[in-house]
């Protein structure tokens, strides 16, 4: 059995919430701390993609472009934390508002784990449809309806609130997100985020 103390049981605690959060149970939450250091913990995933995806800027004769898309990247990361504080500070649940956060950090990975789940598992059972268009749009669109009902409900049980404050805050995280993503399309160098998000569809198009 894993220790509840030291790194592997901090693990196994928050591999615990997020499991308990992504199957509707409200005692995950517990399972997750309320501190800068847990938020932190929360973020490095995230960045360390990003930094990583950085390196392009070196690589590619595009540095503005891949400037553009780590800057993006980094603004879309934050919004929710910025956006939700503003929230839970208006509505009297600042005190609530680090533990909520770092537990919607971490269920943001939920979502990516069961997507690539889906995706392999088709692709080794019906690998003629795991190529087809619409089985991508299909996966691609429960992804993004499941993510919805996830983060709603982590805001609500999180920031205790009711269910139309937790649509408020989703809504506006998101109305922030497509807003910064159509800057970047109308300013030079003009980054289309559609683009590379449709490229997937479009290789197992061109095969």
């Amino acid at each position: 059995m894993i220790p509840d103390t030291g790194i592997l049981g901090a693990v196994r605690r928050i591999l615990q919430g997020m499991l308990l959060l992504a199957g509707g149970k409200r005692e995950g939450l517990a399972c997750f701390e309320g501190t800068p250091d847990a938020f932190g913990a929360a973020l490095a995933p995230q960045m360390a993609c990003i930094l990583v995806g950085g390196i392009q800027i070196f690589l590619l004769p595009d540095k503005i472009m891949s400037a553009t898309k780590l800057l993006l990247s980094l603004c879309v990361l934050f919004l929710p934390a910025v956006i939700s504080h503003f929230y839970a500070q208006r509505w009297g649940r600042g005190a609530l508002w680090l533990r909520y956060i770092t537990a919607a950090t971490w269920c943001g990975w939920v979502v990516v784990l069961i997507s690539l789940a889906c995706a392999l598992i088709a692709a080794v059972v019906t690998p003629d449809i795991a190529r087809q268009q619409v089985f991508i749009g299909a996966l691609a669109l429960c992804a993004a309806a499941y993510e919805l009902w996830l983060q709603w409900f982590v805001a609500k049980v999180g920031l205790g609130i009711s269910g139309g404050r937790a649509a408020l805050l989703y809504v506006s995280i998101l109305v922030a997100s497509i807003t910064l993503y159509g800057l970047a399309a109308l300013l030079p160098p003009h980054y289309m985020v559609l683009t590379d998000l449709l490229q997937p569809m479009v290789s197992v198009k061109g095969k």
